[in-house]
């Protein structure tokens, strides 16, 4: 299972946030298989000072919107699935307003064996059958 940090800037509703949120996971669910109750997420809300992004880099031309970054710990995901959760990210919050532009994403991927979720196991090790989580 993922482990997700979304980065956004305060002002937000909760029922905005909840949203962002089961978008964010109904993306994973899709491009990366984890399952329906899959998936950790912490919300940082910041003031938007302190979400220094660049405007213009990579020919991406930013908004002045406050940026949406997140940050996904993951165990080890191919450069194809990665390619694609960048995509359907980018589809489906641009459906709620979020321009694609204006999305920051950056996996760190880790090893299996660096998560247990409970319990002091190794839970990844143990479903080594299944590489979807």
């Amino acid at each position: 299972m993922p482990l997700i940090t979304i980065n956004i800037t305060e002002g937000m509703t909760e029922e905005s946030i909840d949203h962002l949120q089961k978008t964010i996971h109904a993306c994973l669910v899709r491009a990366w298989g984890i399952p329906e109750n899959g998936g950790f997420y912490i919300i940082n809300e910041y003031k938007k000072s302190r979400m220094r992004i660049n405007r213009s880099m990579w020919g991406i031309q930013r908004s002045d919107k406050p940026p949406l970054l997140l940050q996904i710990t993951s165990s080890p995901r191919s450069k194809e699935l990665k390619i694609e959760l960048f995509r359907v990210l980018a589809e489906e919050l641009e459906k709620q307003g979020i321009r694609k532009e204006d999305l920051f994403i950056s996996i760190s991927p880790t090893q299996r064996e660096d998560w247990s979720f409970g319990n002091g196991v190794a839970q990844l090790l143990q479903e080594e059958a299944n590489s979807s989580f």
